[in-house]
């Protein structure tokens, strides 16, 4: 009975194994099914590279401005071409003038946007002082999204009526449908300049560069009067000649009104004059 029993154990063993193996097997497909077991055991991808990916594919613009001063603005604007070439950009438009009230050059610069930071620090150091920056960065992801959707559906919309073209037989149906194609070509041209405009500005940042020269302080003494014998009698001629100029402007404006005021004074005064007269004589 002994030697029977020890069968019949290790045959309940093998079929406890086995039962668990298959167990186990089960369990791990319905964690692969429904998704519980991580990515990595599936396709060998880290949990949150796929969140990763989707937030470097961001289609942002970056915008910027740099106020600087710096003697010679000139120079400093051959250098920003150079600087824009070394970071793989170029300058779009360059603005120089020079008069009394100093020298000044307006360049636009366009830097590759993986290089806009180190390229604005770049442009910032070309003059001797940075006097403003102003950076803005504006999302344009859910708009080229949009214009890629609707060029696609333009483009399946006018394959069919392409298609409605070639199987059209009469002469009216023919002329509607190339007028249809007209306007269904010129709306998807459209919208391909719209989303070729927001792919270069996204692939291309903007920076504008502004130098001038710094404005010229006037050093101002303490003293206000004249330091000498010398400077008080010359300045004291400038007041008498400021003075009689004065004078002299005056009496050319008075001049023209000199009649008027006679006859003003003879109405006045000669009534009064014979009035005096008359008491007088009757006085006597």
């Amino acid at each position: 009975m002994k030697l029977l029993r020890a069968p019949a154990a290790l045959l309940l063993a093998v079929l406890v194994a086995t039962g668990c193996s298959s167990s186990d097997g089960g369990t791990d497909a319905a964690r692969v099914e429904s998704g519980a077991v991580p990515e990595e055991s599936v396709d060998g991808a880290a949990p949150g590279a796929a969140q990763f990916d989707v937030a470097e594919q961001r289609d942002l613009i970056y915008v910027g401005t740099l106020d600087a001063l710096d003697p010679d603005p000139v120079a400093v604007a051959e250098q920003v071409w150079a600087t824009a070439e070394s970071y793989g950009g170029l300058v779009t438009a360059d603005r120089r003038h020079d008069d009394e009230s100093g020298a000044r050059a307006e360049l636009t610069v366009r830097i590759p946007s993986e290089r806009f930071g180190e390229a604005v620090e770049a442009l910032a150091g070309l003059a001797e002082e940075e006097i403003g920056r102003t950076v803005d960065t504006e999302d344009v992801t859910g708009q080229a999204v949009d214009l890629e959707s609707s060029i696609a559906t333009r483009r399946a919309s006018l394959e069919r009526v392409r298609e409605l073209l070639a199987d059209a037989s009469s002469v009216e149906a023919i002329l509607d449908l190339e007028a249809e194609i007209a306007d269904r070509e010129a709306a998807l041209a459209s919208l391909e300049s719209q989303l070729a405009d927001l792919q270069d500005r996204v692939a291309l940042s903007t920076i504008t560069y502004i130098v001038s020269t710094p404005e010229e302080t006037e050093e101002v003494d303490g003293s206000t009067g004249p330091g000498n014998f010398a400077e008080a009698v010359g300045t004291g001629w400038s007041g008498v000649t400021s003075l009689l100029r004065v004078a002299s402007i005056v009496l050319g404006v008075l001049l023209p009104f000199t009649p008027l005021i006679a006859v003003v004074l003879a109405a006045i005064f000669v009534p009064l004059w014979y009035v005096r007269r008359s008491r007088r004589r009757s006085a006597i």
